[in-house]
């Protein structure tokens, strides 16, 4: 009776409140929910196996991190990086729904797809844990929930990997980092975390998760502190990548 009540519930719900998708703003296929329709996560443009995984160009043979020269970073301690695709519509609006307006259930779509991505190489089939890089203690307060936590947690479901939390901390609140370029990003990122566990990642292979790859300062100073804790090695993995400005 109580599921049946709820169906009767939802389906009165979308008849007064039809939902529409966050991405195109058609409304919903009848019975499917969600903040972004079917049609729009299948029309995704992922990257083709061995492009570039930051701007999805050709990658030269043997190069670290899976990252063309225009991309690659100097001196970056993560052993590779996975990204599902661009940071472009529907994952652009669905990162900006789980970050900033609490829609939580978008983080299984997102995982599902970085899962995906990252079971493709081996290094990542072969890794023993994840990671996810935390956000301030104040700002996960205000927020509720560390958005990459959530997604860690869905990738290590499907990967049957762990996913703890408490692993590393950050140890100070450095803001938004959006009107920085790379070089005030990678100094304002510095030395902020704090591995609080050390014992759990020593000697492993991590992938360590964040919600979009932009210039990889925050994730290379997260992996930087990892590295120096005495993980084995760190493998960067992201929902998607934004172009370098």
């Amino acid at each position: 009776m109580l599921r049946l009540a709820r169906s009767l519930a939802d389906s009165l719900a979308d008849f007064v409140f039809p939902p529409f998708c966050a991405a195109c703003q058609r409304r919903m296929p009848d019975g499917q929910r969600g903040a972004i329709c079917p049609a729009c996560w299948d029309g995704f443009p992922r990257w083709e196996h061995g492009s570039c995984q930051r701007c999805g160009g050709t990658v030269p043979a043997g190069a670290a991190a899976a990252l063309c020269d225009a991309c690659s970073m100097p001196d970056w301690p993560c052993a590779a990086v996975r990204t599902p695709g661009p940071f472009a519509a529907p994952v652009s609006d669905a990162v900006h729904l789980l970050k900033y307006s609490d829609r939580r259930g978008v983080a299984k779509a997102l995982g599902e797809m970085m899962a995906a991505a990252a079971w493709v190489d081996p290094a990542y089939a072969a890794a023993d844990m994840l990671v996810a890089v935390p956000l301030h203690p104040a700002r996960q307060r205000d927020r509720g929930y560390n958005q990459a936590q959530l997604l860690a947690a869905r990738v290590g479901e499907v990967m049957a990997k762990p996913a703890p939390e408490g692993i590393v901390t950050r140890i100070r609140n450095t803001g938004t980092q959006t009107a920085l370029d790379r070089r005030e990003r990678r100094e304002n990122v510095s030395g902020i975390f704090l591995v609080t566990r050390p014992d759990a990642v020593r000697g492993r292979t991590v992938i360590l998760v964040d919600d979009v790859l932009t210039t990889g300062a925050t994730i290379g100073s997260c992996g930087r502190a990892l590295l120096d804790a005495g993980a084995a090695s760190v493998l960067a993995l992201a929902a998607a990548a934004a172009p370098l400005s």
